[in-house]
């Protein structure tokens, strides 16, 4: 029997990045035809999970690493079963990402520094903890994770597309008839959030876009709107984006910041969009995606001609062959780890 184990407070919203892999990896246990069930884990109640493993030889897929301690206390009460640990980001490179780095305050470097030694230690602990690491981002995977818990146990099932199988009835529009040139999909709030945003404005605002359709949606959370220029269409707040995807030529995701998988690049190119993306991003994604998208700083001129151009041709290769590969991937990936 394998467990997915699903923290009820880390789910996230609808169309947010753990949602859609937390949708994807069940999309994969059903189509690996393999006996398997959900765990709501609410923090506390992990006893209840050991109670139903018992003596048995299960798998507990658990999402995320935010409890090393009661992954302990799993692996005590059930020495037979095996973890694997789904890590989404690389967690201590996240929260510097993040930190306001306010150091002229008197507790700002401190509470920074401090930070990130804690999720360091944590997500060491848990890949103690741990089995089997199944890794969102083959980068992270090689430059974090595999520094902490060795490579030997750390395997790469990197996020797919998982909006074809859950809106079948949306399907990428024909080239000529999208309505879209390019789109924004705002996230969180944060330093990576305000670096979507000040990308894509800073795009839109060149004169190379003159005449094109450019439109943004709000941020997943609750938070002040985004300041975005006259020529920016606002679409508000979109919880599943995949029908906008699949209306756009090009789709931006400009943010220098940030770790884990731009899981809006994935769905973008599942949706046969161009995808624009920060060059510092760019070298962090999968190869299969690296391959497709196109690096843009929107500083530099010859970048935004590079990405004006694009609007002219599809993307090199048709959705539906990149939405089979992905999911031939997951499932060969999945399979993989839960053999090792």
């Amino acid at each position: 029997m394998i467990w997915l184990v699903v923290p009820t407070t880390w789910e996230g919203r609808p169309g947010a990045g753990q949602w859609k892999d937390l949708q994807g990896i069940r999309l994969v246990l059903g189509r690996l035809g393999v006996a398997w069930r959900e765990f709501r884990f609410d923090g506390g109640n992990v006893g209840e999970l050991a109670a139903q493993i018992g003596s048995a030889a299960d798998v507990a897929i658990w999402y995320y690493t935010f409890w090393p301690e009661a992954m302990e206390e799993l692996k005590r009460r059930c020495p037979r079963a095996r973890i694997v640990l789904r890590t989404v980001n690389a967690e201590a490179f996240q929260h510097w990402a993040r930190a306001q780095k306010d150091w002229r305050r008197l507790r700002g470097l401190p509470r920074d520094v401090y930070g990130f030694f804690r999720l360091l230690g944590r997500d060491r602990r848990g890949c103690r903890a741990a089995d089997a690491l199944a890794g969102i981002s083959p980068w992270d995977d090689d430059h974090y994770w595999a520094r902490l818990a060795g490579a030997a146990r750390r395997h790469s099932a990197p996020y797919f597309c998982p909006w074809p199988a859950l809106r079948p009835d949306v399907c990428p529009r024909p080239w000529a008839v999208r309505e879209f040139d390019l789109v924004c999909l705002a996230g969180t709030r944060d330093a990576i959030g305000r670096g979507h945003v000040a990308g894509f404005a800073a795009l839109a605002r060149r004169p190379e876009w003159t005449g094109r359709r450019l439109a943004a949606s709000a941020g997943l959370l609750d938070a002040p709107p985004d300041v975005w220029p006259e020529n920016v269409e606002r679409l508000g707040r979109v919880a599943e984006p995949w029908e906008l995807l699949c209306n756009a030529k090009v789709a931006a995701v400009l943010s220098p910041l940030g770790y884990g998988s731009k899981t809006t690049a994935t769905d973008a190119l599942a949706a046969g969009c161009h995808v624009l993306i920060h060059p510092r991003q760019h070298a962090r994604l999968p190869s299969a995606e690296r391959a497709l998208a196109v690096p843009v700083d929107p500083a530099s001129a010859d970048d935004v001609r590079r990405a004006v151009a694009c609007l002219a041709q599809p993307l090199a290769r048709a959705a539906a062959e990149l939405q089979r590969e992905q999911m031939e991937c997951a499932l060969a990936d999945w399979k993989r780890v839960l053999e090792a």
